[in-house]
């Protein structure tokens, strides 16, 4: 469909207005023209851009060539392993929040031949307390674990445990299985 110069310029003013295709038609610009894609603009402004950034002659980097030989001379490090003699310490440390219901507590001692010795204590989730015991030295780790107090266990709940039938929970399979044919 051919399409008149006069219908082009009756849809820009409908469009955009009849001041604004006033000033374009006054100020010497094509309203014809005007919003088309210029491939050429965009060849020159990249061109530009290619040419700012190429590296000047004494940027550019150096041709390579034969490498240096420079003598290898690595650090050689002679570290000998250093024993130690072991150092006798203390620790203690311990909480008892009576807010949280949190007690746990743990104390270690090493003496001058390194012999370790220490205990902790935990609150278990089922009411008893775990105590633990342990000795550390050449013949290995040993612990000695105890438990004070009984087990308290919530009761069930009413109508006892069963399958979940809440929010999203799986129905199950239809009566009469998958397979019906």
């Amino acid at each position: 469909a051919v399409v008149s110069t006069q219908s082009k310029q009756w849809y820009q003013r409908r469009v955009h207005g009849k001041q604004w295709y006033q000033r374009r038609v006054s100020s010497g610009i094509n309203a014809e023209y005007m919003g088309r894609y210029n491939p050429t603009m965009y060849k020159i402004l990249f061109l530009a851009a290619a040419v700012a950034a190429a590296p000047a002659a004494d940027q550019a980097p150096s041709q390579y060539g034969q490498p240096q030989n420079k003598p290898y001379n690595p650090v050689i490090y002679n570290e000998k392993e250093e024993i130690l003699p072991p150092r006798p310490f203390e620790y203690k440390y311990g909480v008892s929040d009576e807010y949280s219901q949190n007690n746990f507590d743990k104390v270690e001692t090493q003496d001058d031949q390194g012999r370790v010795t220490g205990s902790y204590k935990v609150n278990l989730p089922d009411g008893r307390i775990q105590i633990v015991n342990y000795v550390s030295d050449e013949n290995g780790y040993r612990a000695d674990v105890t438990y004070e107090g009984e087990p308290n266990y919530p009761p069930p709940p009413p109508g006892g445990y069963g399958p979940y039938e809440g929010p999203g929970a799986y129905p199950g399979p239809k009566p009469g299985g998958y397979n019906r044919r």
